[in-house]
């Protein structure tokens, strides 16, 4: 019979557990000390070293709770006396410790050792005993390892410690069901699950923590490298229908290209052909730097398909991007295969657009078009997933910035294929760092596109601190101008529509307001250095129309210098446009920087990229521009995130939605990654349901919820 919380937590208490992700027992073992205190051999209170972690043992003298004056909130001083030297500690909004800390009561404190008024004191201090009739203590109890849980709202740090133990004690080896196999344990010198959950919970040494922590890695490591071989053993048992490498149209199209394919896209191409001409479906991921050629290497795979008298389906995140990638490849198609009247109807392949915004008649007829099989190509966003559109033979489904669209969203393009399963190739609007594809990208094939089809591109970018130098701030906008007068365009990108209030975090007070994209444009045509431009504002919320104008007037030359939202980050391509002005750059993560200043010098022409940013240089976030600015390699650039982020940010916001990842290091643990996808192989080749280990399936679930298992995000 399993443990049960309802055992040992009052409905209230259950409640704040669960706020916290605790609902089972299981997550109660699970929930592990966000820190430890390790203080040395017991020392008296006159003699505790300034500045160094303590534990301290002491009679309580005077307990006193007041509110405070300056701020909300209360403070409980608590003066301890240890027989030769007293102590004052200050308790901020723990009213309740008044209650609880009687004169007369011996209690254990840790902290960090300060000076506070020439008067020793604790900082951050934590109520260490395990019950308040929990006097004795001994020199083990006071020199071991101690866990501070994350504040659980009215459950005190005690008596948390305390129901961990005594649960950990009464569980029933059920609770303890060990997903990693035992010859794994054994080879790595692991402990097992209740061993390991002793050793974080209740530790005799710092290194006991440690050697828990090495397993909780593991166990991450091996639940999402089988979850990936799995899901690759069910992939390889579907049928697809196999596509030529190489036919008429795709011959013509190469045959007329008026610059030659990089090796890196040659070899991408023959990696995709060799899949496409397989009988399981293809499933790959193509991923290269900002302007690599991508859409170039997915076309070609299309016309592949419909060399084979297959359908070809690209999906698209936004409507912006799928007009884009709608004209590139109309426009790709028009000077490679011409309309020409020589052409029979058989050589003309046919493209249409599907978005959600289409008029209702027009978006039917393309429908019905669709399923005749008139259609070899089609574009669009979440409107191709709609139960209303089919498809006559789809063979192959592109899908940009797969990041975008969940698995339900996929897998509901994939079933459109029939009786047997479309290739699919999934593309990264940005690199991917190797130790992230070997980790989140195990269950895909990867290629990558590594050379620039036209070179090196040559954009100076920099980094204008506008409180700083404002001065700096008038140049560029004299820049602006110089560009503008010479016909070239100017990108302004700026993170908000809307106006936002600005709080005062003490008082949460509305102190100011940060302006909208409104304000801005309206601003800077206002300045003398840009006074007489022509503006256009360009962002989510204009119609489809509205921006296609916009968009059509920029590339044209009647607007001199777009505002624009992060809406043109991918998939515009505006020849012209030779200088991005980037303003609140702090707001944008190191691959939008870089994938936005990719939309300027797109014909090969020199470019420029300021990042103006309120920052001081002394800022973190100044030295993240400054890497931007300093490279544009987007490779060295998506190590550089990982890096400094940390795999927790990455992995849980924008690479892994929904994942439960608390331990494994993708950039540090990689050596252990590449082992456990080894072992992972092995059980799923003899154990491709997992049947015989459902400890780990289940663990799987819990790493990676059965939601969300899928839905995997490139950054």
């Amino acid at each position: 019979m399993r443990t049960r919380l309802e055992d040992n937590f009052r409905p209230a208490d259950r409640k704040n557990l669960a706020q916290r992700g605790v609902h089972s027992v299981t997550d109660l073992f699970r929930f592990f000390p966000r820190r430890y205190l390790v203080p040395g051999e017991h020392t008296e209170l006159g003699d505790l070293p300034l500045g160094e972690t303590a534990i301290i043992q002491a009679e309580v003298i005077k307990v006193d709770t007041r509110r405070m004056k300056q701020r909300k909130g209360t403070i409980t001083e608590v003066i301890v006396h240890d027989g030769t030297q007293s102590m004052k500690i200050a308790f901020f909004n723990q009213h309740w410790l008044g209650k609880a800390l009687k004169p007369g009561l011996t209690v254990v404190f840790g902290g960090k050792v300060e000076s506070f008024r020439g008067q020793l004191t604790l900082a951050s201090p934590v109520w260490l005993n395990r019950t308040e009739d929990d006097h004795e203590w001994t020199p083990e109890d006071l020199n071991s390892p101690f866990p501070i849980y994350p504040a659980v709202k009215k459950i005190a740090q005690s008596r948390l410690w305390s129901s961990i133990k005594t649960l950990l004690t009464v569980a029933g080896p059920e609770e303890f069901e060990d997903p990693l196999p035992k010859g794994l344990r054994d080879a790595h010198e692991l402990p097992d699950l209740r061993t390991a959950l002793e050793d974080m919970h209740r530790p005799r040494t710092i290194e006991d923590v440690e050697r828990a922590r090495l397993r909780w890695k593991w166990e991450e490591a091996l639940a999402l490298q089988t979850e990936f071989a799995a899901r690759k053993a069910k992939l390889a048992d579907e049928k697809a229908t196999p596509l030529l490498t190489q036919g008429a149209k795709s011959r013509r199209f190469d045959a007329d290209l008026p610059f030659t394919l990089t090796a890196s896209q040659v070899r991408v191409g023959e990696e995709i052909s060799e899949d496409m001409a397989a009988d399981r479906p293809m499933h790959r991921l193509l991923h290269g730097d900002v302007g690599s050629g991508k859409t170039l290497v997915a076309l070609r795979a299309m016309l592949t398909a419909v060399d084979s008298g297959a359908q070809a389906a690209m999906l698209a995140p936004t409507e912006v991007l799928a007009t884009q990638h709608f004209h590139s490849i109309q426009t790709f198609l028009d000077e490679q295969m011409a309309l020409s009247p020589l052409l029979s109807d058989d050589d003309q392949v046919t493209v249409a657009l599907m978005t959600g915004s289409m008029p209702a008649k027009e978006r039917r007829e393309l429908a019905l078009d669709l399923v005749a099989g008139n259609i070899d190509i089609v574009v669009g966003t979440h409107a191709l997933l709609s139960e209303s559109t089919m498809f006559s033979d789809l063979g192959l489904i592109v899908v940009d910035e797969q990041h975008r669209f969940g698995v339900e969203q996929r897998e509901a393009l994939r079933a459109k294929g029939g009786d047997t399963t479309p290739h699919t190739l999934v593309m990264s609007a940005t690199p991917i760092p190797r130790t992230v594809a070997m980790t989140v990208f195990a269950d895909l094939d990867i290629s990558t596109l590594k050379e620039m089809p036209a070179g090196p591109k040559d954009i100076a970018t920099h980094v204008v601190p506008i409180v700083d130098q404002p001065a700096w701030y008038v140049r560029v906008r004299q820049l602006m101008r110089q560009t503008a007068e010479a016909g070239k365009g100017v990108f302004v990108v700026f993170p908000r529509i809307e106006p936002t209030d600005i709080e005062d975090p003490e008082s949460g007070d509305v102190v100011g307001q940060k302006q909208g994209i409104e304000d801005i444009s309206r601003k800077l045509s206002e300045t003398p250095e840009l006074a007489g431009l022509t503006f256009g504002l360009l962002h989510g919320r204009m119609s489809t129309a509205e921006k296609d104008r916009v968009l059509a007037d920029f590339v044209g030359g009647d607007i001199d210098i777009l505002v624009s939202t992060t809406v043109i980050e991918v998939g515009v391509d505006v020849a012209r446009a030779t200088m991005m002005v980037i303003i609140e750059a702090e707001n944008f993560g190191v691959a939008q920087l870089h994938q936005l200043r990719g939309r300027v010098g797109r014909d090969g022409s020199s470019a420029l990229c300021f990042l103006l940013t309120e920052m001081s240089a002394e800022d973190e976030s100044y030295g993240r521009l400054q890497a931007v600015a300093d490279t544009l390699d987007g490779f060295a650039l998506a190590e550089y995130d990982l890096d400094s982020r940390g795999e927790g940010d990455v992995l849980s916001g924008s690479q892994w939605g929904g994942s439960s990842l608390r331990h494994l290091s993708i950039l540090r643990d990689s050596e252990i990654v590449a082992e456990a996808k080894t072992i992972a192989e092995q059980i799923v080749a003899v154990d491709p349901t997992l049947e015989a280990v459902p400890a780990l399936k289940a663990f799987i679930r819990r790493v990676l919820p059965e939601d969300d298992a899928h839905f995997i995000e490139a950054g």
